[in-house]
């Protein structure tokens, strides 16, 4: 629009139109900023033992809930600005990338509830287990009543037995365990080298630093040692499949020290018969003991043994057949010694 005005110059209007910016993407990316480093912060704050696992619980969903509400207001946001456009592109991106961040534990938690089975608690012996300390002050022992869906779910997790001494397999499995990163919070060390052993450890899990309970035991067997692993969550009830892998790991990393310490050995399993010596039959001839063979210093006398064959009788001269007579210098040592009246003449 053209305006003019005596004694002035000539000036044009322009009308701008209002930039429409959207708040939603804003205040996305303000919740991002801060949903991402309450995880991260309360993740240190628990490795490093600043706060319980309780108290950490609440930070976790609330890092949670914030990493939910983040990703929701940006998917918002970009609905907005596509339907009725204007600038907050760029915020509202990166708002929801920051909430994909912080769900990013939701959403493996998830498939791990669709995966793994509801266990918290997992054992080579279903039957008796070994024995894990109290998960706190004044809690009672922990049973163990979840063999038969174990035993569905994971029917690789059996007992395993190897041939070494229960003392070598002790310092083995204390070695992977130390290998892991495990704390060991207890120990039986082997007396003698067939005596049974254990040790309890706590494990620290990678990402949110959970402490989980083990229990490893050593027993004597047929064929060497029989070694049977326990792992079992403090406080959760579903432990994600994270018991069984670690007892698988621990088992594989365990058949590498053995084989690096004493060459090719494969683990017997639980289910494999032992192979027994045949019984004695009591009424089977025993063979007679004829005594001990005699002395080198000893000569047998001209007369022979009776029961040698005439055909097994020393022959004199060159008979064919015979036995050839002994060299000088060898048949010195056979001679009789002399007796004790005629070494005095």
């Amino acid at each position: 629009m053209t305006v003019h005005q005596p004694g002035l110059a000539t000036r044009t209007m322009h009308k701008k139109i209002p930039v429409r910016r959207s708040r939603l993407a804003a205040a996305s990316l303000w919740s991002g900023r801060i949903a991402v480093p309450v995880l991260v912060i309360g993740a240190l704050l628990h490795r490093l033992e600043l706060v319980s696992t309780p108290q950490f619980l609440v930070v976790l969903t609330l890092g949670f809930l914030l990493g939910a509400l983040t990703a929701a207001a940006a998917v918002l946001a970009l609905v907005s600005l596509w339907r009725r456009g204007g600038t907050g592109w760029a915020r509202a991106l990166r708002g929801l990338l920051y909430g994909l961040i912080a769900l990013l534990p939701v959403f493996a938690g998830l498939y791990g509830f669709w995966r793994y089975p509801l266990l918290a608690d997992v054992s080579t012996d279903i039957e008796a287990p070994p024995v894990l300390p109290p998960a706190g002050p004044g809690v009672p022992e922990r049973s163990f009543d979840t063999g038969a869906l174990q035993q569905a779910a994971y029917p690789d997790i059996v007992s395993r037995r190897f041939r070494v001494a229960p003392a070598d397999l002790h310092a083995a499995a204390r070695r992977v365990a130390e290998q892991s990163g495990w704390i060991i919070t207890a120990e039986l060390p082997p007396g003698m080298p067939d005596e049974p052993t254990r040790f309890q450890a706590e494990a620290v899990s990678l990402l949110f630093a959970f402490r989980d309970d083990v229990s490893v035991r050593i027993l004597p067997d047929p064929v060497g040692s029989r070694l049977d692993i326990r792992s079992a969550s403090r406080f959760a009830e579903h432990d994600l499949g994270a018991n069984a892998r670690r007892i698988r790991g621990f088992l594989e990393d365990l058949d590498a020290v053995l084989l690096a310490a004493f060459g090719a050995m494969e683990a017997i399993d639980d289910d494999e018969d032992v192979p027994e010596l045949p019984p004695l039959d009591p009424n089977a001839p025993r063979e007679e003991d004829d005594g001990p063979p005699p002395l080198p210093s000893t000569k047998p006398e001209d007369g022979g043994d009776p029961a040698l064959s005439a055909t097994d009788a020393p022959a004199t001269g060159g008979e064919a057949g015979g036995i050839a007579p002994l060299p000088d210098d060898i048949s010195e040592i056979y001679q009789d010694d002399p007796a004790p009246g005629a070494a005095q003449q």
